[in-house]
């Protein structure tokens, strides 16, 4: 049985995968998330976030003015419910931003879907000039982590792409499509 691939950051050939504006005969060759990698950050911090109240808020319980209580327990209650929320929202909104803003590379385009929908830009395969693909640091290099620069001749001069996983596979498989994609334009003339 083949595990669900919905959680992945490269998947080539994606199952049930569409969007707006898509022609009949177009195919998503890539659908590309930023590396698993990059969540490791948010993720640590909410784990940080979810432990300080353990902390904190017997220390805050504690506190004690003129023989009473600072805080009573409906507000340590009440400071908790909040905290709790907000670290929820913050793990939450990270990941929506890092499952919803993808590149899609089709066979006849490249779709970049930033900032979840609200910055959609693309270009057709024929007006991309260069591929370049650069792995810049050490845990880059460890990891097969790295940023893919498309460069166009439309009003978007370069679409850059950052923290990859397989840039190179990327970056050749772009341009295998465009080197295709070229050859059957010119076999019809």
């Amino acid at each position: 049985m083949k595990k669900p691939r919905y959680l992945d950051s490269f998947i080539k050939y994606p199952p049930d995968t569409s969007f707006e504006g898509r022609d009949e005969d177009e195919k998503v060759v890539f659908l590309i998330r930023q590396s698993r990698l990059t969540l490791f950050w948010w993720f640590i911090a909410t784990i940080i976030f979810l432990i300080i109240p353990i902390f904190l808020m017997p220390y805050l319980a504690k506190l004690e003015y003129n023989g009473s209580f600072i805080f009573n327990g409906l507000f340590i209650l009440s400071l908790n419910i909040f905290w709790y929320a907000a670290v929820f929202g913050f793990a939450f909104r990270h990941f929506l931003d890092w499952y919803f803003e993808v590149l899609l590379v089709t066979n006849k385009r490249i779709i970049d879907i930033d900032r979840g929908a609200t910055v959609i830009s693309e270009a057709p395969l024929s007006n991309i000039q260069d591929v370049t693909s650069k792995i810049t640091s050490i845990v880059g290099q460890m990891f097969n982590i790295g940023s893919i620069v498309v460069q166009t001749a439309s009003e978007q001069n370069n679409f850059e792409f950052h923290t990859v996983d397989n840039p190179s596979v990327l970056r050749d498989t772009i341009s295998d499509i465009i080197t295709k994609r070229q050859g059957d334009k010119y076999a019809n003339i």
